[in-house]
């Protein structure tokens, strides 16, 4: 197994792309997160997400988890709204991925990213891609099942880092 997973190719530079290929010789272990936030959905349902907004939880995000709960959520943080690039090497689960904007309205859903692996080609990883100055992870599903789309607004406070 190898330490990647969710990495976002937009912000990672070529040394560090190689610094975590140079990882990937040792054991794929996901982070764990200090940070958690409420996110309250249109529909009234309430989940508690996992924080990440440093550039180091960004980019190893929910590689090698091998399982994500029915609820579970993890929220990207940026200090910015951006086109935001997300490259799913070495997520061991499909995801649901959702973009918001720096005014918490839903930019882009893509449900249903296939997973990858360790041995996945890196020119067959998927890839995908939206504006928001925020980022949520969802099991596969998930967004179908929160009745969620494009314009939605969502509630939560979180800290914003900076640039």
């Amino acid at each position: 197994m190898t330490f990647a997973a969710l990495v976002l190719s937009l912000l990672l530079t070529p040394s560090a792309r190689a610094a975590g290929s140079s990882a990937a010789a040792g054991a794929c272990r996901p982070q764990t997160v200090a940070k958690h936030a409420r996110l309250k959905f249109p529909s009234g349902k309430r989940l508690v997400v996992d924080i990440v907004d440093t550039p180091e939880t960004r980019e190893i995000g929910l590689m090698c988890r091998r399982k994500l709960p029915r609820d579970y959520g993890m929220l990207f943080v940026f200090a910015d709204e951006a086109l935001l690039n997300f490259w799913m090497k070495n997520t061991l689960v499909s995801l649901d991925i959702v973009w918001i904007g720096a005014d918490k309205r839903i930019t882009v859903v893509h449900p249903n990213l296939k997973a990858s692996t360790v041995s996945t080609p890196d020119d067959k990883v998927v890839r995908a891609a939206g504006r928001g100055q925020y980022v949520l992870e969802l099991p596969a599903g998930a967004a179908r099942r929160l009745r969620l789309h494009e314009g939605d607004a969502l509630k939560f406070e979180v800290s914003i880092p900076k640039s």
